[in-house]
């Protein structure tokens, strides 16, 4: 009987990758004029909004503040250099997801160099993340004018005319992107979330479906893949679709953001790179990385998880046994390092105090059915087969569609029959203590 093997981690956030640090979330002190707004060779710019950089991790303060230098600097330098200025600057910013200074930086780059497809689609970007959804619109249709094919625009191109409401202009994007394999699964994505607001259920999960093949990952696609299922009256699967939902997005291929995602010198970005890797089977990139990551904050338990499982892929269990534990340390209700732990100490041998992390996790979390499952083949690994079966009934109450755990219990039930039949008529064995609420 083997437990059932734990995802990486954490999925990524939304389509930007790597943003700033959460724990260090700046906020916008006050719009102060840095540049003002003033005539640069013949066109009006707009002020750069001044950021509160107290909290901040000091790699990232300083990169900040080389920002603010080159938009100082713009003032005194000819158009395209100026341009490039307030482009880079804006680069720095978007970087972090801070599209208050972002956004004018790119608007002006833009009105001083209008050729210039870089600054064009970063403000697209960071108008979208400002809630601008006309500029967004606008900037991101003057990129596409710029360079065709751009496959990585019309994806958000496609995306910004949802929230504005223009399902066919929306239409003719994700269209478009759907002929490029490296989009064509987000393409899929928003051509079924199009066809479930037009109240066609069956196209929507012929599309949702055709993301999934290409990107098992993207959990974020079962929960609309379930609207689709409930419409069409398939309850079933729908009901499956919803429990497999969780945060892993849809990812594409954007070169430009994906060059600038290269910069960012936060500890968030390392971590949700090496998370990423994890994801995607790059286990050494991915323990590299986080032991960087330990090293600049180890209070962070996502980090000792993250570690543990790439530890654990590599084979090298103790290491692995360590970092969980630091993990329980950190966080002792974290029923995710308890379920980890408590499964590595029982495949390792150390099966009490392995059910003992388990049970915890249960206790912390009762509808957490990996927990109760590797509970259960712990159990029956230890002998204890009615308290196994015991916790296979209650998982099967949260599940009734779980194959494996119902076929754990019919074994534990014909193990447990052989058991009662070896010891003779009258003997009954001690009922099993309940399982846990």
């Amino acid at each position: 009987m083997n437990a059932r093997p734990q995802g990486a981690g954490a999925g990524a956030g939304d389509d930007r990758r790597g943003g700033g640090s959460r724990g260090s979330r700046v906020r916008l002190a006050a719009v102060l004029a840095l540049t003002g707004v003033a005539a640069l060779h013949g066109t009006t710019t707009q002020p750069v909004p001044r950021i509160e950089l107290s909290g901040m991790e000091p790699a990232v303060r300083q990169q900040i503040e080389a920002a603010y230098r080159s938009v100082a600097a713009a003032t005194t330098q000819p158009a395209p250099a100026a341009a490039a200025s307030f482009g880079e600057a804006g680069e720095v910013f978007l970087l972090y997801s801070l599209s208050e200074a972002a956004f004018p930086c790119f608007e002006n780059a833009t009105a001083l160099a209008p050729q210039e497809l870089r600054w064009a689609y970063f403000a697209g970007i960071a108008a979208r993340l400002r809630g601008e959804l006309d500029r967004a619109r606008d900037h991101l249709r003057r990129a596409l004018a710029l360079r065709s094919p751009f496959p990585a625009a019309l994806v958000r191109l496609g995306e910004v005319e949802i929230l504005r409401a223009d399902l066919d202009s929306a239409g003719r994007a994700y269209t478009a992107a759907l002929a490029f394999p490296d989009t064509a699964p987000a393409a899929h994505f928003g051509l079924g979330r199009l066809a479930l607001l037009r109240g066609d259920a069956r196209l929507a999960a012929e599309h949702f479906e055709a993301t999934l093949a290409a990107q098992p990952t993207a959990s974020v696609v079962h929960a609309q893949l379930a609207i689709a299922y409930r419409r069409l009256g398939q309850l079933d699967r729908a009901a499956a679709q919803a429990a497999a939902h969780g945060d892993g997005i849809v990812r594409f291929n954007d070169p430009l953001m994906s060059a600038l995602d290269a910069a960012n010198a936060s500890n968030a970005n390392r971590i949700t790179g090496a998370l990423r890797a994890l994801q995607e089977g790059r286990f050494a990139e991915a323990a590299t990385a986080l032991r960087q990551a330990a090293a600049v904050d180890p209070r962070d338990v996502r980090v000792w998880l993250g570690l543990g499982h790439a530890q654990e892929s590599l084979g090298d269990a103790a290491a692995a046994e360590r970092s969980f534990r630091q993990a329980v340390e950190l966080e002792p209700d974290n029923a995710r390092a308890r379920l980890k732990l408590g499964t590595l100490l029982a495949q390792r041998g150390a099966r009490g105090e392995g059910i003992e992390h388990l049970r915890a996790a249960v206790r912390l979390r009762p509808d957490y059915k990996d927990a109760r499952f590797n509970l259960a083949t712990a159990l029956a690994q230890e002998g204890r087969l009615a308290e196994a079966a015991a916790e296979c009934d209650a998982l099967l109450q949260l599940a009734p569609q779980d194959r494996e755990a119902r076929t754990l219990r019919d074994q534990l039930r014909a193990d447990l029959a052989e058991e009662q039949r070896q010891q003779g008529p009258g003997k009954q064995p001690p009922p099993p203590p309940p399982p846990l609420e």
